[in-house]
């Protein structure tokens, strides 16, 4: 039977990311994971996905995302591959709304620096917006996007080079305790380890037990369109973009890829507690939302063609904080999960964080907001 000083489930961004940290402090690692390198099956894959730094979802967070920045930077350093751009990030919404007031009360606590911008700046300032009557907007310049794919694998690859083995196509079955082991069943055999760290993603609930059956998934779909004024959305003119529509959410990028601007509704979809029966096809209903907040917000979009549609998957927690800690009642077993679809840009520090959770190590940061046996005795951690 084999035995590594540390297994990973699940390759995705956090996965890869923990895998990298712990080989590099000289640890066997074993990364299991159930698809192909590279699949598009979960949350990690795809071109681009957003950073900004005055969280409105929790301010606590902000620690967080300030050892995440210098974090992807190293990444950058060590690989050679330009993955973050700070192009800004700019919120729209009507002057009261929870997510302009939470950017804010971050930037305020944080001592962040943001401005805030009435509807005639913005239009000033970014022409193909539409601000609409009464709306206010954020705009941070530490935001911008990380280019996702290309993330995971520079993880993947710094963990190989630091002696890491990867196996694709291998799914972990299930885990129990062996005495003072970790016995984890592949389908590939058994492997025995004393610290086990489960990042599964839609896939975690079947792995964690208790902390993973609060976990719901959500399918998310991504659209890309080919603007008629190229320039308005260059990076270098156009920066992320969110905007509060009533009960939605749409954000978007600037035309950082060759299908174009990429936007999407955040949420909205049906919660199901399997990713197994997600569909995995593109439907015409799809666009529709997003054509309707360009009629709203983007009118140079409304009617240009979609050029590429794409499905993504959300691992909700109820409070859509994320479960990242020790696993209640069992020794050496980590978990990250239930990132509710803001995760990626977290991937950096989050696998630090298990990496120092593994060897026993102090991380430095604030988690109890995370923990991930909050909803064990049914007091869900909220905003504060």
């Amino acid at each position: 039977m084999e035995s590594f000083d540390a297994v990973v489930i699940g390759l995705g961004a956090m996965g890869s990311s923990a895998s990298m940290f712990l080989s590099r402090r000289g640890l066997k690692v074993l990364g299991l994971e159930q698809f192909t390198q590279g699949h598009e099956l979960g949350s990690s894959h795809g071109s681009s996905r957003a950073i900004r730094l005055a969280y409105y979802e929790h301010p606590s967070y902000v620690g967080l995302l300030q050892r995440a920045y210098p974090l992807w930077r190293e990444l950058e350093s060590r690989t050679g591959e330009m993955l973050l751009d700070q192009c800004g990030c700019l919120t729209l919404g009507p002057p009261t709304h929870p997510v302009l007031e939470g950017i804010r009360e971050s930037a305020r606590r944080h001592g962040l620096e943001i401005e805030n911008l009435k509807a005639e700046e913005i239009q000033r300032r970014f022409p193909f917006l539409y601000p609409g009557e009464g709306y206010e907007a954020v705009y941070e310049t530490a935001g911008g996007y990380l280019r996702a794919g290309k993330a995971v694998r520079c993880f993947q690859d710094q963990a190989l080079e630091a002696g890491a083995d990867f196996r694709f196509q291998c799914p972990a079955l299930s885990w129990k305790r062996s005495g003072s082991l970790v016995e984890v069943e592949t389908a590939q055999g058994k492997i025995h380890t004393p610290r086990l760290v489960i990042t599964a993603g839609p896939w975690a609930r079947r792995l964690l037990g208790p902390p993973g059956q609060t976990l719901t998934v959500m399918r998310q779909t991504l659209h890309w369109f080919t603007p008629e004024f190229p320039e308005r959305f260059h990076p270098s003119r156009a920066p992320v973009f969110m905007s509060a529509e009533g009960e939605d959410f749409f954000y978007g990028f600037p035309s950082v890829d060759p299908e174009g601007v990429k936007v999407a509704r955040h949420y909205g979809a049906e919660e199901l507690l399997s990713p197994d029966g997600v569909d995995r096809e593109n439907r015409q209903a799809d666009v529709q939302p997003v054509r309707n907040f360009f009629r709203a917000r983007i009118p140079s979009l409304a009617d240009r063609p979609c050029t590429k549609s794409n499905i993504c998957l959300y691992t909700l927690s109820p409070d859509r904080h994320f479960l990242l800690g020790a696993m209640p009642g069992e020794e050496g077993v980590f978990l990250a999960a239930g990132f509710s679809g803001h995760g990626f840009k977290f991937a950096s520090v989050v696998g630090e964080i298990l990496h120092h959770l593994v060897l026993g190590n102090s991380t430095g940061h604030d988690l109890d907001f995370l923990h991930p046996g909050r909803f064990l005795h049914d007091k869900p951690a909220g905003r504060p």
